[in-house]
């Protein structure tokens, strides 16, 4: 998916549609209510299936004398990692295929112009929404410059402000460390923190430009052609209208699994995966599958 943005909106919506699952335990939709800004960050943590599975295990086979904060703190940063999965399982592939060039030559290490419009079409498609009332998400100053360039003002002043952002976020994902059970990996908890500390580089002033001003080859292509965001999506609207809301209609939620996936918008195909890999964790916490069977739904 996107460099962090659109993984943050879709982190909120997995954890409002869940509200409406009848197989989402209570405990767990309280979690998703509760930690909400938490699991925000756990959708843009690099940490991938490391982290998941442990922390699943650790919280199926608990006993009372676990520390509820930590039990609900755990469970909010792995389900939220599936956020990321679902949305990086369909759309690296979507990447891959839209814009082949951007993964055969030297610009690979920096944001590609899709993940980049995908972040502005999301953010303008729900700005004036009831649910970005104090959200910082979507804050008017955003998409625009943050440091304003001018002649004593030079471009390392803003990719300074950057560096120090992405500093800052690092240090939060990585102050997550009591998540991992106390048996946990050494080699697992080792490999998240690296995949944490992987560069966090966000290129502000293309943001501000391609928000002011977008390539309208850029929006037929990445947007309007393959029906990126459909607000008729009805994993779209629902997770809109519970953020908004609304209270979780079941039968919505069952409407929308029914329907057809080829009708399905790019970002609401990412929601049902959202939404099943939510369901198996669940299944496997309660013990209704096992390990090899949760992985296989959600982690192959």
């Amino acid at each position: 998916m996107s460099e962090y943005y659109c993984h943050a909106v879709h982190g909120d919506d997995c954890a409002a549609l869940i509200q409406a699952s009848p197989l989402i335990s209570e405990n767990t939709k309280r979690v998703a209510r509760e930690y909400g800004m938490l699991m925000r960050m756990g959708s843009v943590l690099r940490a991938g299936g490391t982290l998941v599975s442990p922390a699943l295990t650790a919280i199926r086979n608990s006993g009372a004398g676990v520390n509820p904060r930590i039990a609900d703190r755990r469970l909010a940063i792995a389900f939220s990692q599936l956020s990321h999965r679902a949305a990086d399982g369909y759309f690296k592939p979507v990447y891959r295929e839209l814009t082949p060039e951007y993964y055969e030559n030297d610009f690979a290490a920096t944001p590609s112009d899709i993940r980049i419009m995908h972040d502005i079409a999301v953010y303008h498609a729900r700005k004036n929404m009831k649910l970005a009332d104090g959200d910082p998400k979507y804050d008017a100053l955003i998409f625009q410059h943050i440091v304003p360039l001018s002649d004593d003002q030079s471009p390392a002043d803003a990719r300074f402000l950057e560096t120090v952002f992405g500093g800052r976020v690092i240090q939060e994902l990585l102050g997550l460390h009591d998540l991992f059970p106390k048996n946990a990996d050494t080699i697992q908890k080792l490999k998240a923190y690296i995949m944490a500390l992987d560069p966090i580089y966000i290129d502000t002033v293309r943001y501000a430009d391609m928000a002011a001003q977008p390539f309208i080859n850029h929006v037929q292509r990445y947007i309007i052609e393959p029906n990126f965001y459909d607000p008729d999506d009805p994993f779209i609207s629902l997770a809109v209208d519970i953020q908004n809301g609304s209270t979780p209609d079941r039968a919505r939620l069952a409407a929308a699994k029914a329907a057809d996936p080829q009708g399905l918008s790019q970002w609401g195909a990412t929601l049902a995966l959202g939404v099943r890999y939510y369901e198996a964790a669940q299944a496997y916490m309660d013990g209704d599958i096992d390990l090899g069977a949760f992985e296989e739904i959600a982690l192959s």
